[in-house]
């Protein structure tokens, strides 16, 4: 190509060979994300449970107790509960794809689904780890299953809703976590546009 042929690039085609030279999957950036997602599940349960001690909550949740405290019921408790809790991993999902998307500046759907296989990879170690340990995982987690038992569920049921439950979670948390990184990602390219632009 003569020098009377050249022309500048366009803000998409410089886009793209950063995209090039610069993206893909981010082992680093997918893991501060998981932190991430880690730390804003922490904080916003911590705020979910103080809020439900502050309102005196905490009985209703636990077996063999009466159905009801004031004018909350047992029930209900237990839908909101379990409701606050998938909001939350959904945000904390959000929130960690983000930071991955960011980070990495580029890919960030698959910034988004490395911050989602972090945290499947840390969830099946510490199943491994509960099995190791003679079960006492799972018995600490029918126990507190039964402080839900309230929701109506037969017994029966409750490993079926259970493994219901966390499929839904997961297939959620990778759409939100997706979704972040994708979002992460779109601030570079404002940025680039406005640098090009100038």
């Amino acid at each position: 190509m003569g020098a009377g042929d050249a022309r500048p690039l366009t803000i998409d085609e410089i886009v793209e060979r950063q995209r090039e030279a610069f993206g893909g999957v981010k082992v680093g950036s997918a893991f501060f994300g998981l932190l991430i997602t880690m730390a804003v599940g922490a904080i916003l349960g911590g705020l979910l449970a103080a809020a439900g001690a502050a309102l005196g909550l905490g009985p209703l949740l636990l077996p063999r107790v009466p159905a009801r405290v004031g004018s909350f019921d047992a029930e209900m408790v237990g839908w909101f509960v379990l409701g606050a809790g998938l909001a939350i991993v959904l945000v904390a999902f959000y929130c960690g794809g983000y930071v991955a998307g960011r980070m990495a500046r580029f890919s960030g759907f698959v910034q988004g689904l490395a911050v989602w296989a972090w945290a499947l990879v840390i969830a099946i170690l510490a199943g491994v780890a509960g099995f190791l340990l003679g079960g006492r995982l799972f018995e600490d987690l029918t126990d507190r299953v039964d402080g839900y038992g309230r929701l109506l569920v037969p017994e029966d049921f409750v490993l079926i809703a259970a493994i219901i439950t966390a499929v839904v979670v997961a297939v959620a948390g990778l759409g939100m976590a997706m979704l972040g990184g994708m979002a992460g990602m779109r601030y570079h390219r404002r940025v680039d546009r406005v640098a090009l632009d100038a």
